[in-house]
């Protein structure tokens, strides 16, 4: 999907929506867009997205669908 694309549908969306919680969200997220902030992280933080990274490069994940699919059967539905 080309940015154009994704601009279009983007708008549709918000237009269509009265949801005031997606609405400031998406507004928060754009909003300082131009601020781009550099985070400090901790050697455990470094240590646990080194893990992560590693387990998905090796497949030990699981994707959005299968986690609903487990969220689902959790709850009982």
């Amino acid at each position: 999907m080309t940015a154009t694309e994704i601009k279009k549908k983007l708008i549709g969306r918000i237009n269509k929506t009265d949801d005031k919680d997606l609405l400031e969200g998406i507004y928060s997220m754009i909003k300082d867009e131009s601020k781009k902030e550099t985070l400090i992280l901790s050697e455990p933080q470094l240590t646990a997205i080194r893990r992560a990274e590693k387990q998905i490069s090796s497949g030990n994940f699981l994707t959005d669908a299968e986690v609903r699919k487990r969220t689902a059967q959790w709850l009982g539905k």
